[in-house]
């Protein structure tokens, strides 16, 4: 059983549109949000991403020794202070 919205949750939805809406039971205070459908899924994927896959953070120390040369390399200091590198003769 899917329930309908009500006239005055579809209003209170409309003047807030893209929003999530908070709502209460009256009978037992429980406090619920409402959301489309697209958001909640979205929510949902976030919440069952696989811990199982790798972080990427943990390749940060592999990729910071193999590019260590080039960091190092002549000319490179210009892009630390936001300028142009010149041509090396």
């Amino acid at each position: 059983m899917n329930p309908q919205l009500s006239p005055e949750l579809r209003q209170a939805l409309s003047r807030q549109p893209g929003r999530p809406l908070q709502v209460e039971d009256p009978l037992t205070h429980a406090q619920y949000v409402l959301v489309q459908l697209d958001a909640y899924e979205q929510l949902q994927r976030a919440v069952d991403y696989d811990t199982s896959d790798p972080d990427p953070r943990a390749f940060y120390p592999a990729f910071a020794a193999a590019v260590k040369d080039d960091v190092d390399a002549p000319g490179m200091e210009a892009y630390d202070a936001d300028e142009t590198p010149q041509k090396q003769p």
